[in-house]
Order: structure tokens, then C-alpha cells, then sequence
């Protein structure tokens, strides 16, 4: 038995020192995890085979792991990773509203392909990025891929393609912006909405607009958006698109969103 045990134990990919007494008589069997409790080891299949799970250890701390490698990648900042449309406080009617068509824009993602976007209009602490990062978590559970990004980080990352020779070019940059299923642009508006900025977000814009959406996140009106966007990018963007009004006192001075609340 310990020789066929060890061989399971192999091929299977599971720790042989901690598991060999799991072997040899009963199962299913089942481990325990300190932060989830019970999670089985093995199954008994409709043959009667004995299947053990792989890969090994807790289901729900390794898909914890995945999420939070998933949310690296996305950039979506720490304070807002545990935010989702659940624990978005909702007290008016108007953020029942918003929250609503937030949860639809991600529920419809697939009816998005032909780049439609979704604009946040609001004061600071309106929970902006909080409803940005709850459509990121529920696009991200359906396999797509998202990134967040402050617009000055987009403009500088496309400004320094001018600067070094030997690195990406500016076409690389911007394609690797255009590339995910989903763009969230935060602080738009808080530059000097020089031309050089305007030409910069308006290739980014443009890339996307032909066939993935993008999430704008601003605390400016929708005047002084325009203004900053410019004409050309500003229409690609309300084509099809959703505006939606922030309109409700900040959060942060009444401190009930919790961690996450944003501008």
C-alpha cells in the first residue's frame, strides 16, 4: 500500500509526507483550513474510483490567491480590492440608480464590444472608484482582463516612448492600453490639458473606441471635461456611451463607505 500511495501521491501532485496517512482506507476525505474550515481531499467518483482533488490544498485560498494576483495585474489600487456592488452603501435613490447601471454595464460587458464607455461624474468621495473596481471584480471573475490607470500615468508612459530610444515605442504602449477588455482612466481632468495631452489620451481614446470600452472616473463637470478631452475624443466616448452623475455628499466626511471611498 505504501508503494501504490506513494505513486498516487506523484502523480497527482500532492505533498507525500503530509498525505500518506490519507490513503489508504476511507473517503472521500477532507483537510482543514484555519480561515475557511473543511475542504475535501478526495472524491469517490460514479466508478467507485478514488480521485484525489489537485492541485492540493484549500479551493478558496487559492482562489483568493488568483484574485489577488489578478488585481496585481490590474492595477486596481489596495484600499479598493475588496470593494464590490454588495458593500456599496446605498442611501438615495440616486445611488441605487447608479449602482444599478454599474451592475448592468458589467453584467452586459459582452454587448460592449464596439468600445461604448461609461463615465463617473462626481465630487470627491462619491465612491467613484469603488463602483470601478466592483465591475472590475465581476469582469475579472468572467476571465476578462482589466487595468486601471491615472491619466497622468498613461501620458507619461506615452511621453517617455519620446525619450528613450532603446525602450517601447509609442505604438507598443499605446497598443498594450488598447489591448485589455477593459480601461479604467482615473483623475481625468487633473492635468494641464495641454495639447500634447489632448493628442496622448486622444490616441488611447481612439484605439480603444474601435472595439473595447473604457471607464472614465473624473471630478470635473461634464463642460470642463470636454474641454480637457478635447472635441474628438470626447465625442468617441459619448458615442453610445453612459454618462453617470455622482451627484450625493463625499463619504469620506460622513465615513460611512469605509475603506472604500475615493474621489
Amino acid at each position: 500500500m505504501g508503494d501504490l500511495a506513494t505513486d498516487i501521491l506523484r502523480r497527482h501532485g500532492l505533498p507525500q509526507a503530509s498525505n500518506v496517512a490519507l490513503l489508504p482506507d476511507r473517503h472521500p476525505q477532507y483537510r482543514h483550513c484555519e480561515r475557511h474550515g473543511r475542504y475535501p481531499e478526495s472524491l469517490v467518483d460514479e466508478q467507485g474510483t478514488v480521485r484525489f482533488i489537485t492541485p492540493a490544498g484549500c479551493p478558496r485560498c487559492r482562489a483568493e490567491r488568483q484574485l489577488a494576483a489578478l488585481l496585481d495585474r490590474a492595477a486596481i489600487p489596495e484600499r479598493y480590492r475588496d470593494c464590490d456592488f454588495a458593500n456599496f452603501r446605498i442611501s438615495t435613490p440616486a445611488q441605487a440608480r447608479v449602482v444599478e447601471a454599474c451592475r448592468a454595464y458589467a453584467a452586459d460587458f459582452a454587448a460592449n464590444t464596439d468600445g461604448r464607455a461609461l463615465i463617473l461624474l462626481g465630487p470627491p468621495g462619491t465612491g467613484k472608484n469603488h463602483l470601478a473596481a466592483a465591475i472590475a471584480h465581476a469582469l475579472l471573475a468572467q476571465g476578462r482582463t482589466v487595468l486601471q490607470a491615472m491619466v497622468w500615468e498613461v501620458i507619461e508612459r506615452i511621453r517617455a516612448t519620446w525619450r528613450n530610444g532603446d525602450g517601447p515605442s509609442e505604438s507598443a504602449v499605446i497598443g498594450a492600453f488598447a489591448g485589455v477588455d477593459l480601461l479604467i482612466l482615473d483623475e481625468v481632468g487633473k492635468q494641464h490639458g495641454s495639447p500634447s495631452e489632448r493628442l496622448s489620451l486622444f490616441k488611447v481614446v481612439d484605439s480603444r473606441y474601435r472595439a473595447r470600452p473604457t471607464i472614465l472616473l473624473s471630478n470635473e463637470t461634464l463642460t470642463d471635461l470636454e474641454e480637457y478631452l478635447g472635441p474628438a475624443a470626447f465625442d468617441r466616448l459619448c458615442h453610445q456611451g453612459t454618462l453617470l452623475h455622482c451627484q450625493w455628499p463625499s463619504y469620506r466626511r460622513k465615513g460611512t463607505q469605509g475603506e472604500g471611498t475615493e474621489s
